[in-house]
């Protein structure tokens, strides 16, 4: 008996353990998680602040908010697809190809700077690949946008597993489970009753990533370069001959002069 007694002590023991690493474990890795989605972020800022920079330089060259929507019904799109930069500084281009005609250097700086603007939106958005300096020959991808919404999408249910399913007093609920002389003991004294997730231990309880409250920008894709090739090569011409002292500024400021 004393044996089956010793059997019963030494499973409770490691079943307990078994819980505890579990629940400790589980706990630490959702901390990891957190503390590297943190570092996500901090890698996308840069590239939030360089395509407000290509933004900033398109509208330059589009002189004012008129200019923009005259562009962009040229291209046939929303106004809005072309962020506002207001306060970024301008990315300069300090070479453009030669150009007989100061209409054609327009057309060269615009196009530069829709290239520029549209790589930056989809850099944001979907990513870069990039050279691994660490392994030759593998490709790897810029944090974006999109994959930082899933990965906080991944880690906020597993928090919401972590504070209702895993929470400590369901963990000291089921180890008590595991000795029913205690529990009934506890009953009888009318001890603590451990309640379900995380109402009985607040401060135990992981808080999700609050995805909107970053606040990063709401962007749309912009008509591929190639597409609004046409369309470009019109607005320039018009806008040159309307407005070519204000333009031939604008270029001045794009060039770094």
């Amino acid at each position: 008996m004393s044996d089956l007694s010793d059997f019963a002590d030494q499973l409770h023991t490691d079943v307990v353990s078994d819980m505890a690493e579990s629940f400790f474990g589980g706990r630490k890795e959702l901390d990891v998680a957190l503390e590297a989605y943190s570092g996500m972020v901090k890698e996308l800022l840069p590239v939030i602040e360089h395509m407000f920079q290509a933004a900033a330089t398109l509208r330059l060259l589009l002189l004012d908010d008129a200019g923009v929507d005259a562009f962009c019904v040229e291209l046939g799109i929303d106004p809005s697809r072309i962020p506002q930069a207001e306060g970024a500084p301008i990315l300069v281009r300090e070479s453009l190809p030669f150009s007989l005609t100061g209409g054609g250097r327009f057309h060269d700086c615009v196009t530069f700077a829709y290239q520029g603007l549209y790589d930056a939106i989809r850099e944001y958005l979907h990513g870069r690949h990039y050279n691994d300096p660490d392994q030759p020959g593998r490709k790897r991808l810029t944090m974006h946008y999109r994959r930082l919404r899933e990965i906080a999408e991944i880690i906020n249910e597993k928090i919401h597993k972590a504070n209702n399913e895993r929470s400590v007093s369901s963990v000291l609920r089921e180890v008590k489970r595991l000795d029913p002389v205690q529990m009934e003991r506890e009953e009888m004294l009318g001890d603590v009753v451990y309640g379900d997730g995380c109402e009985k231990d607040p401060d135990m309880c992981f808080v999700p990533i609050d995805f909107a409250g970053y606040q990063f920008p709401e962007v749309e894709e912009l008509p591929s370069p190639k597409e609004v090739r046409p369309a470009v090569k019109r607005f320039c011409s018009r806008f040159y001959a309307e407005r070519k002292d204000e333009v031939r500024g604008a270029i001045d400021v794009f060039v770094g002069r």
